[in-house]
């Protein structure tokens, strides 16, 4: 063999051992994200080894508020009693979309959406959903336009033809705006506004910067008394069943999460927070 074929087989296994060596290190890496990604799932166990809750909600005194040194919430109340029942940190980030929320729970970043998410079969696909914390259907949110005889715009689900409705960005009852224009057989436009909270459109309405907006009914009671000149009564959907959310592999987590609802809504301590904001 002489010194150039010599060269050429060196130069051959090099190039194996080098193919052979990129593909171990691929294998390496992908091994390797797959268990960073299972470790960054946390169910119940490595939850309570970090001594954090991590949780998203929405940014409304249905959700999560901040007023001078006060924190309040309806959903932030009862999260922090879960949270104290299990000796856990609670770490709340605001988050008023739905989208993002169901993203960043899929990445791990977060153990719980605490929010008044509606069950659906989209949803269900994407993540396991809580017992149900409440039973509630969307009305509209508008103007009245006549004090005296509490008069308002639109009367019935089919006034709405043509018509915009103001949304949060990915909001999961824009699926039902568009199913309401196809029973009333007409349009319905919706505009999606960023960074804002069901509760700051319905201010938005009340101070007639935007022209509609939607809530759920049972959040309504509570508005009728913040908003005089507002009127809820006019309905845009069907009864839903609303729940928190959890990670689709996080089956402890949900079943330690079940087991506290079902013993504490209904509760003195519940009622106690329920009174707080519904009455």
């Amino acid at each position: 063999m002489n010194l150039l074929t010599k060269i050429n087989v060196n130069r051959k296994l090099q190039t194996r051992i080098g193919v052979v060596l990129a593909s171990l290190l691929i294998i390496l890496a992908v091994i390797l994200l797959v268990r960073h990604k299972r470790n960054h799932i946390h169910d119940l166990p490595s939850i309570m080894e970090s001594g954090r809750l991590a949780v998203l909600t929405d940014s409304s005194s249905l959700g999560f508020s901040k007023k001078g040194d006060n924190i309040y919430g309806f959903q932030y109340e009862i999260v922090k009693a879960f949270a104290d029942t299990m000796g856990l940190e609670l770490v709340i980030t605001e988050e008023s979309d739905i989208k993002a929320c169901m993203a960043n729970l899929k990445e791990g970043d977060y153990d719980i959406i605490a929010s008044f998410v509606p069950i659906t079969s989209e949803w269900k696909k994407e993540a396991l959903f809580t017992n149900s914390l409440f039973t509630s259907r969307q009305v509209l949110v508008q103007r009245i336009i006549n004090d005296t005889t509490q008069a308002k715009a639109i009367k019935n689900q089919f006034e709405l033809a043509n018509d915009t409705i103001y949304l949060p960005v990915n909001s999961p009852y824009k699926m039902r705006i568009k199913h309401l224009g196809r029973e009333i057989a007409d349009t319905i436009h919706v505009v999606e506004m960023k960074d804002q909270s069901s509760e700051q459109l319905v201010h938005l309405v009340a101070m007639g910067k935007i022209k509609y907006a939607i809530c759920n009914e049972q959040f309504a009671q509570r508005l009728k008394f913040m908003y005089p000149n507002l009127d809820f009564t006019v309905p845009v959907g069907f009864e839903q069943k609303h729940s928190w959310v959890v990670h689709k592999e996080s089956v402890k987590l949900l079943e330690k999460l079940n087991e506290f609802l079902d013993d504490f809504i209904g509760s003195s301590d519940y009622w106690t927070i329920y009174r707080k904001y519904f009455n």
